[in-house]
C-alpha cells in the first residue's frame, strides 16, 4: 500500500500514542499536489525538474492581474503535469493506488486578492484514476 507522512503546517502530525499519521489515497494526492506546487522548481539538486516556478513567474514582474494569474496558472500546469509523469514513472517499480494516481487534470484557477496583490487563491480539481474528483483550495503570499 502506498502512503506518504503526514505534514500539516510544515510538521509532522503524531498519533495520540505517538506514531506518526500517514495519509493514503486522496488525502496523499491532496499532499502530493501542495508539495509539488509549493517547492521552487530546481531546488531540489538531484530532481532539478521537481517543484513549479511560482515565485520566479510572479515576482518582479510588472505585468496587469489578469497576465500575471495567468502565469501562475501556467506554472501550476506544469508543475501538475510534471507529478502525473512522476506518479507514471514510480507504477512501474512501485504501487501507487488509484486514489492518488491524477487521471486527467480538470482545471486550475487563480485569484489575486484585490487589497493584498501578494496573496492568490489558487484552486486545483484533478481526476484521479479511482474516478473520483480531488479538489483543493490554497491560498499562496508571494513575499
Amino acid at each position: 500500500m502506498s502512503f506518504d507522512l503526514k505534514i500539516t503546517d510544515n510538521d509532522l502530525r503524531l498519533n495520540p500514542d505517538g506514531g506518526l499519521q500517514t495519509v493514503h489515497d486522496n488525502e496523499k494526492l491532496i499532499q502530493d499536489i501542495l508539495k509539488i506546487i509549493l517547492t521552487s522548481a530546481g531546488s531540489n539538486k538531484i530532481f532539478r525538474w521537481y517543484g513549479s516556478a511560482l515565485g520566479a513567474r510572479i515576482i518582479g514582474n510588472i505585468l496587469d492581474s489578469t497576465q500575471l494569474e495567468t502565469e501562475v496558472a501556467r506554472s501550476v500546469q506544469v508543475a501538475l503535469s510534471n507529478l502525473v509523469a512522476l506518479q507514471k514513472s514510480q507504477g512501474r517499480t512501485q504501487y501507487v493506488s488509484a486514489g492518488e494516481s491524477i487521471a486527467a487534470i480538470r482545471g486550475v484557477s487563480v485569484l489575486r486578492n484585490e487589497t493584498d496583490p501578494r496573496i492568490y487563491e489558487i484552486g486545483i480539481s484533478v481526476l484521479t484514476r479511482k474516478l473520483t474528483v480531488v479538489e483543493d483550495t490554497f491560498t499562496l503570499r508571494v513575499a
